[in-house]
C-alpha cells in the first residue's frame, strides 16, 4: 500500500545518499530532510561510500563490476537492510521503491 510520498532507492555516482524523488531522475532526497535516525542516515552514507570504493561498471572485475563477490553480496544485503529500516522509520510518511539495478548488486 502506498503511503505519503514515494522515495526511490538506488546508488549513482557523485551522490552521498541513494535516495531520489519519485518523479524525476536528477532530484536527490537528502537524509537531512527526512525524519530518520542519525544511525540510519549514517548507514546510507556509508552504503554509498562502499559502492563507490568497490564497484566500477567500466571495469570487469571478473564480470560484475564488483571487486569481489563478498563485497557484492554485502552491498545487496546492506541495501535490503537499509530499505527495510527506511520503510519502518518512514511508515505513514513515505513508500520506499527499490530501484537498484541488477548490475549494481
Amino acid at each position: 500500500m502506498k503511503t505519503g510520498i514515494e522515495i526511490r532507492f538506488f546508488p549513482d555516482w557523485g551522490r552521498k545518499e541513494p535516495l531520489w524523488s519519485h518523479d524525476t531522475y536528477d532530484i536527490v532526497v537528502k537524509t537531512s530532510d527526512l525524519p530518520i535516525s542519525e544511525e540510519l542516515a549514517s548507514g546510507l552514507h556509508e552504503y554509498m561510500d562502499f559502492w563507490e570504493d568497490h564497484f566500477n561498471p567500466v571495469v570487469d572485475y571478473p564480470e560484475s563490476g564488483w571487486d569481489s563477490e563478498e563485497n557484492r553480496l554485502w552491498f545487496a544485503q546492506e541495501g535490503d537492510r537499509l530499505i527495510s529500516e527506511l520503510t519502518d522509520e518512514l511508515i505513514g510518511k513515505a513508500t520506499i521503491l527499490d530501484e537498484r539495478l541488477s548490475d549494481s548488486l
